[in-house]
């Protein structure tokens, strides 16, 4: 018997102040325990879909793990060092051949010198737009790491494209 797995991709944009590409990396992520079982609740069980969900960068040296939560995601946000007020939206677009994909690109802007080592999906409870919420009893959808670490600049962009696929 063949089991469902499911698979998150990032597409990392890094730009540099004028808009140059500097370079174009791909992150395989893993979909948290919580996650999986926030698809599974919301898809068979009846629970309450999140409508909204958000981009969380991290900027310690940190590899993911499926036990991983919204609480305690194991990593440490990124919050001061980008422009955007709020984390960024998601925005999927709708399901096709076993895949969802933001239907916009997400933009983050460094706003001083950073290290970004990877990201999180975060949605749900009371804060998932506020940077640095952890308490307020969201979902951590999926997280993970670049192979090697994006170190931005100070008006250097990364724009963020994230796809979660399903296979048997």
């Amino acid at each position: 018997m063949d089991a469902l797995k499911f698979k998150g991709i990032w597409e990392v944009v890094h730009k540099d102040k004028n808009g140059k590409i500097i370079s174009i990396d791909k992150i395989e992520n893993l979909v948290t325990n919580q996650g999986q079982d926030y698809i599974l609740n919301t898809a068979l069980h009846g629970g309450a879909a999140i409508s909204s969900w958000y981009i969380e960068p991290f900027v310690n040296d940190y590899t993911p793990l499926v036990t991983n939560t919204y609480a305690s995601p194991g990593y440490t946000p990124a919050n001061a060092q980008y422009d955007e007020a709020t984390r960024q939206e998601w925005g999927e677009g709708s399901s096709s051949s076993q895949a969802v994909t933001n239907a916009v690109v997400a933009t983050i802007t460094a706003n001083t010198d950073v290290t970004i080592y990877g990201f999180g999906i975060v949605g749900g409870g009371t804060g998932a737009t506020t940077k640095a919420d952890a308490a307020g009893g969201g979902t951590l959808l999926s997280s993970g790491k670049f192979s090697t670490a994006k170190t931005l600049a100070a008006a250097e962009t990364l724009d963020l494209t994230y796809t979660l696929s399903t296979s048997n």
